[in-house]
């Protein structure tokens, strides 16, 4: 058991360093980088980061490096050290002045990544006729090679103008060293240098793949939109590059992180700190107690959330990045309710209703009444039918031809099976009256009045027959309507066996199907023709008790149906949930 619970743990183990591992693509141009001449595309899909050594970065034999990563997400461009001092770690500062772009990180600290699109590495300067005097490599974390000295082979259109491979053009092309993807949690820094001066790194660049959440800085109510507007006002106006830059997220005037709120405050604006530049960037997910809105996207390219007619109650707004969807920001508030949202409000308004109901009761009563008179009509034409049931069972011609047989017996001199006979048919007489006094008897004294019945009717003809009852059947307990299956049986001996005689079988089967109850009455007479069974007296008899049986189930009901299978003939009652 020990060894399998680490034989697990370690492939988790491998498949998370998988998921997590260094890649790297060397040999081919990302296709928005290869086919945008103008910029406009890569400006839509990704931020830029350069750097150099030198602050007059145009200038001849002074190496610019970039780098191109997503711009969907971005943290706070002027205050990001504050935010992620991890990227201070990685800093390639030499003198106290450096360039930065307006919407992008300073290139002398590492630049934060935080998708699986991952970073792309440019550097003009260097092009297909000066390639073979330059190398760069990869270091992970400042202290691992993950990729050694290497000559660049690939050149794309330039992003940047300058003027470095010849002062007297502007450079049309750009080393591509490729794009590259580390793991959460780690750096690569990506050096160059000249084939002459090995031991002097002509520019650099570092990245730092960021775990990162949202962070809930302020929460606005409608009440409190002008302050909201003046906030977002603040964060996305436009600085130039030599202005002190103001964390307007610091702004504790009009930030509150506010945890209760009104009734009549239930549309709320959750403002996050970072910089969103396309809504699928945000979901979030809505818990009120047992009850979620599920992850979703947010409708907003901008870095808030906004709530919209929420109940009172206590919730958890779970608030994730879509580019991390493991790290997720959790914020927990309340609504109070109003007076007439309360226990006890609601405790009167019920009582209320339950007054009114009761009087629309009262006053659908005589409507009930006549349902009642349908119900009881019903009932009548059920017991109709089951008085034409019994004069079924002892028709003129069942009693003649019983009385008949009796009196050859008498003739023959067979005075015992003539006292049989009379015994039994008494018996069956008797049971029968018996079972008229009651809607439904039980499965045991239906199977008595079957055995009396073909005991008799076996003095006549000779025929063998067998009743079984399946072992999870209590047949003293489970009831059907009373004599429901004799019609059957009688049906099957005179129309199937009778001319067999001790060839004849007739089987009835008691069987239990889950919660329902089937009962199967089989022969191996000569069968019938399907299109005149309906003619018969005992089936159209039988199916129309069946039809009035089913008005007055509820949850249970009776199927019926004949079919003839391997020179058989079957009848089959379906009792539908009748051992619930």
């Amino acid at each position: 058991m020990r060894s399998a619970v680490i034989f697990i743990l370690f492939y988790f183990c491998q498949i998370f360093c998988f998921a997590q591992k260094l890649e790297m693509n060397l040999d081919s141009i990302h296709p928005v980088i290869k086919y945008d001449k103008h910029g406009d595309s890569i400006r839509k899909y990704f931020s830029n980061t350069f750097y150099s050594h030198n602050s007059r970065f145009t200038e001849q034999n002074n190496l610019l490096i970039s780098a191109f990563y997503s711009n969907k997400l971005a943290v706070n461009y002027r205050h990001v050290l504050e935010k992620i001092p991890q990227l201070k770690t990685y800093s390639i500062k030499q003198s106290g002045v450096y360039a930065q772009a307006r919407d992008s990180y300073a290139g002398v600290f590492a630049v934060p990544i935080f998708d699986s699109t991952g970073i792309i590495i440019t550097v003009n300067g260097i092009n297909a006729q000066n390639a073979a005097k330059y190398q760069f490599r990869v270091l992970e974390n400042n202290k691992k090679v993950v990729l050694p000295w290497t000559r660049p082979k690939i050149f794309t259109n330039t992003y940047w103008m300058t003027k470095i491979a010849n002062s007297a053009k502007i450079d049309d092309v750009t080393a591509y060293l490729g794009q590259f993807k580390g793991a959460y949690g780690n750096a690569l820094t990506f050096q160059v240098r000249q084939t002459d001066q090995p031991d002097s790194i002509k520019t650099s660049l570092s990245a730092y793949w960021v775990k990162w959440q949202p962070r809930v800085v302020g929460v606005f109510t409608f009440s409190q939109l002008p302050e909201f507007l003046s906030i977002f006002k603040e964060q996305w106006k436009d600085l130039r590059i030599n202005e002190k830059p103001v964390d307007w997220t610091k702004d504790s005037t009009l930030l509150k992180l506010k945890k209760e709120f009104r009734y009549n405050e239930n549309n709320l604006i959750f403002c996050l700190d970072d910089f969103i530049k396309s809504k699928n960037i945000i979901e979030y997910n809505l818990v009120k107690g047992a009850d979620s809105t599920g992850w979703a996207v947010n409708d907003f390219d901008f870095n808030l959330v906004w709530l919209k007619n929420l109940s009172p109650g206590k919730y958890d707004l779970l608030i994730r990045y879509s580019v991390q969807r493991t790290h997720v920001c959790k914020y927990t508030f309340t609504i109070r309710p109003a007076w007439y949202q309360t226990l006890w409000a609601k405790i009167g308004l019920c009582m209320l209703g339950l007054l009114a109901i009761g009087f629309i009761v009262l006053l659908r009563r005589s409507a009930k009444q006549t349902e009642k008179l349908k119900a009881q009509d019903t009932l009548k034409q059920l017991v109709q039918t089951e008085l034409k049931s019994i004069r079924s069972q002892f028709n003129p011609h069942f009693v003649f031809n019983a009385l008949s047989s009796i009196q050859g017996l008498i003739t023959k001199n067979d005075s015992e099976n003539a006292t049989k006979y009379l015994i039994e048919f008494s018996n069956l007489m008797r049971e029968s009256l018996k079972a008229t006094n009651n809607e439904f008897v039980s499965i045991s004294s239906e199977i008595k009045i079957l055995e009396n019945y073909l005991n008799l009717e076996k003095l006549r003809f000779g025929f063998s027959y067998e009743i079984k009852a399946s072992s999870q059947i209590d047949t003293n307990a489970i009831e059907i309507p009373s004599l429901f299956l004799q019609p059957l049986v009688e049906n099957a001996v005179k129309h199937g066996i009778s001319s067999l005689q001790e060839q004849g079988r007739l089987s009835v089967l008691f069987d239990k199907i889950v919660n329902d109850m089937s009962v199967q009455v089989s022969d191996n007479g000569r069968g019938f023709d399907q299109s005149h069974q309906s003619n018969g007296f005992g089936l159209q008899l039988t199916k129309e008790r069946i039809k009035l049986l089913n008005q007055t189930l509820n949850a249970q009901q009776i199927e019926f149906s004949v079919n003839r299978i391997q020179n058989e003939t079957q009848v089959t009652i379906y009792f539908k949930n009748w051992l619930i």
